[in-house]
């Protein structure tokens, strides 16, 4: 990877960077072993392991490290500290993630039993399609979309196979349900349901995590009015073992673009520190290539434009630009680019609080204080 236009990183970031592929260059690969062989001593490793891990990036690291001996050296000790670190990281995010394709196949086919219109989003999609290896990128949930009218119906779905809308104890013994107060304060003001969960206790999971969104434009007020129009053009193909439903390639990329939009932007995620990493950006990358070699951007222009998400569209692609330029065309920037690109540089604009960040972005990506500069607090009630 090259950085455009960036500011003086630490080795480590420079390392971790590099690594943060699922290709790398020969060339790219020959530079990390000289840079190790000279500089690997004084490398703080601990510092290393932390921000792989807060990128979201220790799987793909851990496997790139494996996958290109990164660690061995020809005399004297390993060149990286700890590499059975990187093995356990790589096949146990694999153990992991084929498990949890086991219950959300187990879900989608109950989804496709009740006749309901519904699309699966992001993180299976990408790990199976994208990436091409189940063990290369951390799955949290299964995000699903239905039009608001079919929540409850998907919510019925989701408690025919045990899952509940509650919270795991303490104790990891049982799921409490949510109060009354933060169901109603849920159901009145986010496109999003509250969480559904069953305990699942085995591969690293604690438990399986459903949800059920209405809305995927969060940062248009009116963004739930196309959710029929998505699934409309909505396509079935293998998933999770099973014939899932997803959003049309366009409407899936666009899908991307937005969340980050929202999760880097909204008060909520950034005052909890789930406003950026790495992989959302690798994300926009890895699908920004398989667009490019599908000659689609026209298509994805148009269809941003019909929806007018268009700046949603213009900031992840400015911002994965900046860490991989290789994969945004420069001539896409241009046709997407807005006349006012203020926004690139605020938060908060959605709950009505627009602030700028005083840091710029590759400073703040990696600086987990953040946070400190946000005065504001999240208007959204711990459940």
């Amino acid at each position: 990877m090259h950085i455009s236009e960036s500011p003086k990183l630490r080795p480590e970031i420079e390392l971790l960077l590099t690594l943060a592929d699922i290709k790398i260059d020969e060339s790219h690969i020959e530079d990390c072993r000289t840079q190790l062989a000279s500089h690997g001593r004084q490398f703080d490793w601990g510092f290393f392991v932390d921000q792989a891990a807060r990128q979201r990036l220790l799987p793909l690291v851990a496997r790139n490290v494996l996958h290109y001996g990164l660690h061995r050296s020809v005399q004297g000790p390993s060149l990286i500290p700890y590499h059975w670190l990187y093995a356990f990281a790589y096949h146990g995010n694999k153990n992991r993630n084929r498990s949890l394709g086991n219950e959300f196949g187990k879900v989608i086919s109950a989804l496709n039993a009740a006749g309901l219109r519904y699309a699966i989003r992001k993180g299976p999609i990408l790990g199976e399609r994208v990436y091409g290896d189940v063990g290369l990128r951390p799955i949290s949930d299964l995000d699903i979309i239905v039009e608001r009218s079919d929540t409850s119906t998907a919510g019925s779905v989701l408690g025919s196979l045990g899952y509940i809308q509650g919270k795991l104890t303490l104790d990891g013994e049982r799921l409490e349900p949510f109060s009354r107060g933060t169901k109603a304060f849920w159901r009145l003001n986010m496109p999003v349901e509250l969480p559904y969960q069953k305990i699942c206790g085995s591969d690293g999971i604690e438990t399986y995590i459903i949800d059920i969104c209405s809305n995927i434009f969060q940062t248009r007020p009116d963004g739930a009015q196309f959710t029929g129009d998505l699934l409309k053009h909505r396509i079935q193909g293998p998933l999770c073992g099973e014939q899932g439903f997803t959003l049309a390639p366009e409407d899936e990329f666009l899908d991307l673009c937005a969340n980050l939009h929202m999760k880097a932007t909204a008060l909520y995620y950034v005052t909890e520190g789930g406003d950026l990493d790495v992989l959302k950006f690798l994300d926009i990358a890895l699908v920004c290539r398989r667009i490019s070699e599908a000659n689609a951007w026209p298509a994805v222009r148009q269809r941003a434009k019909e929806l007018g998400v268009v700046e949603s569209v213009y900031y992840a692609l400015h911002h994965a630009a900046l860490l991989y330029p290789n994969a945004v065309p420069t001539l896409e920037l241009s046709a997407l680019r807005p006349a006012d690109c203020g926004y690139l540089d605020e938060y908060g604009a959605i709950e009505g609080k627009p602030q700028r960040w005083r840091q710029p972005f590759l400073q703040r990506l990696f600086d987990y204080r953040r946070t400190d500069e946000v005065e504001a607090s999240s208007p959204i009630p711990r459940h």
